[in-house]
């Protein structure tokens, strides 16, 4: 017999940023505060280039002394997204709303998978390089 348990608590269960993201830099993810639907949403975007990357690196930290974090708090962020290889592939750092951040790391990754896939398909221009930015 199976029993699902969050049946009668009528929730989900509460589940946590992937293990394959690390948040580093001045803003701790505490600070971040991610909503249950950001979460999900890094979530989904790691599980669909899981294939493609194998760990994703943010880094966040504020402009200027910022002692509360809203949606309008304008944080500088980059991201790194580590692959099966030697080579990873980087952002540029870029200034975005924290209510914008989460938006534009899921575009980034998707943008960032189909560039890494179209220069996997020269292996000899693969060969020189280490760090590809996008």
């Amino acid at each position: 017999m199976y029993f699902q348990t969050d049946f009668f608590r009528g929730g989900s269960p509460e589940r946590g940023l992937s293990g394959l993201v690390f948040v580093r830099g001045t803003v701790s993810l505490d600070r971040l505060a991610l909503s249950d639907r950001e979460v999900e949403d890094i979530n989904r975007a790691v599980e669909k280039y899981r294939d493609t990357f194998t760990g994703v690196i943010l880094t966040v930290d504020t402009v200027g002394r910022v002692d509360d974090i809203t949606p309008s708090t304008v944080l500088v962020f980059a991201v790194e997204l580590q692959t099966n290889g030697d080579l990873v592939v980087k952002s540029w750092s870029r200034k975005v709303p924290r209510g914008k951040m989460v938006s534009q790391l899921v575009g980034y990754m998707g943008k960032a998978a189909g560039e890494y896939k179209e220069f996997k398909r020269f292996p000899d221009v693969k060969q020189n390089f280490k760090t590809l930015y996008i």
